[in-house]
């Protein structure tokens, strides 16, 4: 049977770039003449795709294999439902239970449980989503366990007087927002944590930081795009024109919009190739929010591209981030440092189409919840200030 492929993007990533193609998609289509260019040979058309076995182990254990190239998780059995996660091909899942309709199956999703659509998995042959126990029969989750890891920072008397005086020009107490790149889109970071797929029940003293930021976590940044690099910070090419002016970069038009007294800066996955210039546009952006009355948050990276795959010297971007965190005294959330310590190095393992191991760079569910799980201990040090009274 063949399947369409879905697109990991979200609707709202794809209206964003849509107007960056299309004079580009325009200009090439009347460039080339209909016969093709002069002197070339026109393109094979692609060969059938091989079909690919069922790769998740066991096949009497029931189980689901991601069969397109990428979809979301769902909290809840409806495409309506909000996004709470991403799923790449090939990974595997226990299947737990299935809705009445027989349309989406509900599988553990790192502390919590998810739902994925039908359409997008594969069983093992045999086996078929009938095959699966209603999911109100399925019994509850075990109780997840609280994370000890380390790589949250200290949050100096300094940067906590930087929010008071964010506040006092203006800035909305309690609002963070975020720059950065496919691991800090809406779905896998703050959607993620506002959805409720991320249980707090192990950390009760995160409660009070949860609900003075709870505002944040419902606002989707127009800062975070799949392969968002640094430099692409100050670009009004990359700006959302339905909001932004035309003269905005994405992060002035975000810290606009949003009117955040925290800005979280987690970047650098996107820069595997443009890494000599990520300290200058870094620092720029660290610039640009501090002279904005915003308070900088840094946050190093699990992978680690620009080495592997860009000639960088061995952990170039997180040392980067490091050390203008020491230089500015800014606290640096050091997500690589806790990365070490999950499964994966809280990476999915990702392959080709020909099942090769490419080097892996999205987070797994371990590493989206330990980057929620670090983020809500950093944001725990941030004092309670209330806005200036208005004047009448």
């Amino acid at each position: 049977m063949i399947r369409f492929v879905m697109s990991v993007m979200s609707v709202t990533s794809v209206m964003s770039i849509a107007h960056r193609v299309v004079v580009a998609t325009a200009a090439l289509a009347l460039a080339i003449p209909a016969g093709g260019i002069a002197g070339t040979a026109m393109a094979a058309p692609p060969a059938a795709p091989r079909a690919i076995n069922f790769l998740c182990g066991d096949s009497q254990t029931p189980q689901v294999m991601i069969d397109i190239d990428g979809t979301f998780a769902h909290r809840d059995n409806s495409w309506q439902s909000p996004e709470v996660g991403r799923m790449l091909k090939f990974q595997c899942y226990p299947a737990l239970g299935r809705d009445a309709a027989g349309e989406w199956i509900l599988v553990p999703y790192g502390s919590t449980r998810a739902w994925v659509n039908l359409s997008a998995v594969r069983f093992a042959d045999g086996m078929n989503i009938g095959q699966l126990p209603s999911a109100d029969q399925v019994p509850p989750a075990p109780p997840p366990r609280r994370m000890r890891l380390p790589g949250a920072p200290t949050v100096s008397r300094k940067v906590q007087q930087l929010y008071r005086d964010a506040v006092r020009a203006g800035r909305m107490p309690g609002m963070a927002t975020v720059i950065g790149d496919c691991n800090s889109e809406h779905p896998v970071y703050f959607g993620r944590f506002g959805a409720g797929a991320f249980d707090l029940a192990p950390y009760p003293e995160l409660q009070n930081a949860a609900r003075a930021f709870a505002a944040s976590f419902r606002r989707v940044s127009i800062a975070t795009s799949g392969s968002f690099n640094a430099a692409m910070a100050f670009d009004p090419t990359w700006s959302d024109p339905r909001k932004c002016k035309a003269d905005e970069g994405p992060l002035a038009c975000e810290l606009r919009l949003s009117n955040a007294s925290v800005l979280l800066i987690s970047l650098g996955t996107g820069d595997t190739f443009t890494w000599r210039d990520f300290e200058r546009n870094y620092k720029a952006m660290i610039d640009y929010a501090l002279a904005s009355k915003v308070v900088p948050i840094l946050v190093t990276k699990a992978d680690d591209l620009e080495t592997r795959q860009g000639g960088a010297p061995t952990d170039y971007i997180n040392g980067v981030v490091r050390k203008l965190g020491a230089q500015y005294g800014l606290p640096v959330i050091d997500f690589a440092l806790a990365a070490r310590q999950l499964p994966g190095g809280g990476l999915v393992k990702e392959h080709n189409v020909n099942l090769q191991p490419v080097d892996p760079f999205h987070l797994n569910e371990a590493g989206m919840d330990a980057k929620i799980l670090l983020t809500l201990q950093t944001l725990a040090q941030f004092p309670t200030v209330n806005p200036p009274a208005r004047r009448r």
